[in-house]
């Protein structure tokens, strides 16, 4: 694309025609720009490896790195996960939709998927009212990537977003300043115990206050 198409769309109540204009072109293999309730992503249909592909070159990032997908609903994440362990559910109960992902074996499912040489896929339920909007629209998860190159400071608002990829992105949703500078915070379920592998808004002890608190 030679200019990247701008939407303001209301991060309470996302307008419908908004959203569907950008749900066509996830739906088409686009590329877009977009807020959650974290920093700014980088988003693609998680299942299209074209697309995938470009958002690994758009982030100048190393293949071997796991992507974060977000999902509606449990629905959506039964497709990409092998088995969700009791663990798994206590923390989904206090933190999603929110800002948590969690690792989980990938499923047989997954077996012709962009990220088919991992065994683990990181998802999260987000709570975003534009995240949550686009991927009912959408119906299928969505890459969500911070809008960075690699070892830069994450984007807040669009105009850090445009300032970083400028034309290379099909569209970019401006959804204002996020209400955080902090990530997600990523938890692997792979391992027993739970693994935290990266801080961010919702700190350790939160963690390990449900999984300790709640275990039998």
């Amino acid at each position: 694309m030679n200019m990247h198409k701008i939407l303001k769309i209301n991060p309470v109540e996302p307008e419908a025609d908004l959203i569907g204009q950008a749900a066509r072109v996830l739906q088409s293999g686009g590329v877009i720009g977009y807020p959650t309730e974290t920093v700014y992503g980088i988003g693609c249909n998680a299942f299209d490896a074209e697309a995938v592909n470009r958002i690994i070159q758009l982030k100048q990032r190393d293949r071997s790195k796991a992507m974060i997908l977000i999902a509606a609903d449990l629905l959506q994440i039964s497709d990409l996960v092998e088995s969700i362990p009791e663990s798994a559910e206590r923390l989904m109960e206090n933190f999603w939709p929110g800002p948590l992902t969690m690792v989980f074996k990938s499923s047989q499912f997954l077996k012709d998927f962009a990220f088919r040489k991992s065994k683990t896929i990181a998802v999260r339920i987000p709570d975003c009212a534009i995240c949550l909007s686009l991927l009912k629209a959408c119906d299928f998860p969505i890459v969500s990537t911070s809008a960075n190159r690699s070892g830069q400071p994450d984007a807040t608002t669009a105009d850090e977003l445009i300032s970083t990829f400028g034309t290379d992105l099909d569209l970019i949703i401006d959804g204002g300043r996020t209400p955080s500078k902090a990530p997600s915070t990523v938890v692997d379920l792979t391992k027993n115990p739970p693994r935290i592998l990266r801080e961010g808004i919702i700190s350790v002890l939160e963690i390990n206050t449900v999984l300790q608190t709640e275990s039998y």
